[in-house]
């Protein structure tokens, strides 16, 4: 079975935005912990400061999508060469 190479890389491409875009849904849903049971542990300050769980997983959210948005520009720069 002979397969276009063009094919190939749509195909590699499609898997990897929908990969993506997973990821960055599951970080959008992770932040409904606020206001879940099971994310209580978020609403409590941590050690004696001000500062509570729901700011650092903000914080981190933050970073995180910037870390992932970094990753997937690499991966799709490195197929184009």
């Amino acid at each position: 079975m002979i397969e276009d190479p063009r094919l190939v890389q749509v195909q590699r491409k499609t898997r990897l935005r929908l990969l993506f875009s997973g990821v960055t849904l599951l970080f959008y849903f992770s932040f409904s912990l606020n206001w879940m049971n099971l994310g209580s542990f978020l609403r409590e300050p941590i050690g004696d400061s001000v500062i509570n769980g729901s700011i650092v997983m903000f914080v981190l959210l933050i970073l995180g999508f910037i870390a992932a948005e970094m990753i997937f520009m690499l991966i799709s720069r490195r197929e184009k060469y």
